[in-house]
């Protein structure tokens, strides 16, 4: 049961149910624990692991559902069962149970019927030879259903990823549980001249057609639970790629930026302390030694802690680089809980602060703000470079990384490079990141070249999942 489970979290997945490695092994064992005859009795332990919220649980009841049935299997087995039942309630005599022939007469509502006593005298059907048509008209759903999802690990129905796919992976369950030898039995029992075969042959027919039927729901079944996983997967690496100017194209670029924030903010929640083992802080060691009068003493070591930086961040918000300022703003006010000193300016021809519209409005909100207010008129890097110093020269020192996106494209004016060197000697490192690829730097009226002298890092960031790498660097270097 090891292969469904693991099947299952990765439909789960899909479904929007976060499942760590940790829960998984606990599901694992809850199951191995419940076992799985009682199925009542394993949704509610897997839920209880799996299912953090209302939310979660209302997606796990759905997924539980679809993935663990035979929805026309079960309902065909619940009907037979009461068939049975009744059956059993209106005779008064132990009868012996049908043999195969009634029941294939039964299942397919064929004529004939037993030449033994109490018979019509017409000959009954000759049984099937086939493992497939034996199993088909003993009418046993549950092993019907157990063989087809044999069938479909056979087939790994669960690596399918297009609705285009369903018919190839029909015929290969199809082969797999043994379509070739019950056609050739049911062609051969077609063309004889004998009535009994014949209608063994029409009996195969209509129990082969109905199991495509049944197999192409279960591979349909199949796809809305596996594909979504990996669909959505699919989507999001490609969301991480694509130059982010394209990114209008997706509807849930925002959802997306909220995982790798949180991602971030999981990893880097903890301020980190480096330990010198090597390096004996003998002034701690001797102070705590002093109420035991050094015996017995512990030893000390010096550390290093590495505080979470102080980041001013200006952003390029005219038409050119505007959609990549708006992702790193997004970025790094959503990482308020490891970077609570975040101030952000936004320029194009005049620079401004807009850390107050972030502290005082949504996200999104305050991004339209900034480019509405300052996303005017052509772009002067000197200016904007001339506005920040004024605003902030005095409060940047060695403790401050100032962030710097943008193309470096000036419109041939003045570019002011000793205004960024003078930002450098007095900050603790000065990034700049732009979206053009580097090969274009210094082209035309762009003045890169000029300002990466005075950079500590330069580095192309046109994507996603550049941005991530970018800000996890930060973070781990701070």
């Amino acid at each position: 049961m090891e292969t469904p489970l693991v099947e299952f979290f990765k439909a789960l997945r899909g479904a929007g149910v976060n499942v760590s490695t940790a829960e998984a092994i606990e599901a694992t064992q809850a199951a191995q624990i419940l076992g799985y005859s009682d199925r009542n009795q394993l949704k509610s332990g897997l839920g209880l692991v799996l299912a953090k919220s209302l939310e979660d649980k209302s997606r796990f009841d759905q997924c539980f559902d679809q993935f663990f049935q035979f929805s026309k299997l079960d309902n065909l087995s619940e009907h037979q069962s009461q068939q049975e039942l009744d059956q059993q309630g209106a005779s008064a005599e132990d009868d012996p149970p049908p043999s195969l022939t009634e029941r294939l007469q039964q299942l397919f509502n064929l004529p004939g019927g037993s030449s033994g006593p109490g018979g019509s005298g017409q000959p009954s059907m000759t049984q099937p030879q086939s493992p497939l048509g034996q199993l088909l008209l003993e009418g046993d759903n549950n092993a019907l259903a157990l063989a087809m999802a044999e069938a479909g690990r056979e087939a790994r129905v669960n690596e399918i990823q297009w609705m285009t796919q369903k018919g190839l992976y029909g015929r290969r369950m199809m082969q797999a549980m043994g379509l070739g030898e019950l056609e050739q039995e049911m062609w051969t029992a077609e063309a004889s001249d004998d009535s009994t075969q014949q209608q063994l042959g029409n009996a195969l027919r209509t129990a082969r057609d109905r199991l495509r039927a049944d197999v192409k729901g279960f591979v349909e079944q199949q796809f809305v639970l596996q594909a979504a996983a990996t669909g959505k997967k699919l989507r999001e690496e490609t969301m991480m790629s694509v130059r982010i100017e394209h990114l209008r194209e997706f509807k849930d670029v925002k959802n997306l930026v909220q995982k790798m924030a949180k991602k971030l903010i999981a990893t880097h929640s903890r301020r980190k302390k480096v330990l010198n083992r090597g390096m004996l802080d003998m002034r701690n060691t001797l102070r705590q030694s002093v109420p035991t009068g050094g015996i017995p003493f512990d030893v000390y070591w010096k550390k290093k802690r590495k505080d979470r930086p102080r980041i001013m961040a200006l952003c390029d918000v005219s038409g050119s680089v505007s959609q990549v300022s708006r992702f790193l703003l997004m970025f790094l006010f959503s990482l308020n809980e490891v970077l609570p000193k975040v101030r952000a300016f936004a320029f194009s021809s005049n620079l401004g602060e807009v850390t107050d519209a972030f502290n005082e409005l949504s996200v999104d909100e305050a991004i339209d703000y900034a480019l509405d207010t300052y996303g005017k008129g052509s772009t002067d890097y000197g200016q904007s470079l001339a506005d920040f110093t004024d605003l902030c020269m005095n409060d940047i020192d060695n403790r401050t990384t100032v962030i710097i996106l943008g193309d470096g494209r000036n419109n041939y004016g003045d570019d002011r490079a000793e205004l960024l060197k003078q930002i450098h000697l007095r900050s603790k490192k000065v990034i700049w990141l732009n979206p053009e690829a580097p090969m274009r730097w210094g082209t035309g009226d762009s003045e890169m070249l000029k300002y990466k002298a005075y950079c500590s890092n330069v580095a192309e960031c046109n994507s996603l999942r550049q941005l991530e790498r970018f800000i996890d660097r930060l973070l781990t270097h701070q």
